[in-house]
């Protein structure tokens, strides 16, 4: 009997899991490449989302536009959770380096999540 119990437990964890992990949305996920000054703009309706980035050489900043999540320096690696109670944007930047700055290759993953957090 404790075994049926157990393995009961365990699948309907299992499928609380995948329950929530598949209302998930990925909004984007590619690699952009952004020359000196470039960026790139996502516009987000409201919500909850997940945005992760690695980048090469020195980095993109990121700023949220109509929310009171904090923006990053420049960076080669971020992982973050922003809401939006209003529409909004993500703006992903390769700061300038006075038109001599080097071009960036980021990875960009960006999920609305389902649940709020």
């Amino acid at each position: 009997m404790r075994c049926r119990i157990n393995l009961f437990c365990i699948l309907l964890f299992a499928l609380t899991l995948w329950s929530c992990s598949i209302l998930d949305k990925v909004i984007f996920n590619d690699l952009v490449v952004l020359k000196d000054g470039e960026s790139r703009i996502f516009k987000l309706e409201p919500g909850t989302y997940k945005l992760e980035i690695t980048a090469s050489a020195d980095g993109v900043s990121v700023e949220w536009i109509g929310s009171n999540c904090q923006g990053s320096g420049q960076t080669n690696s971020l992982t973050t959770i922003c809401k939006f109670m209003q529409t909004g944007q993500l703006i992903v930047k390769n700061p300038t380096g006075f038109g001599m700055g080097a071009t960036v290759s980021a990875t960009i993953k960006l999920t609305k999540l389902a649940r709020d957090i």
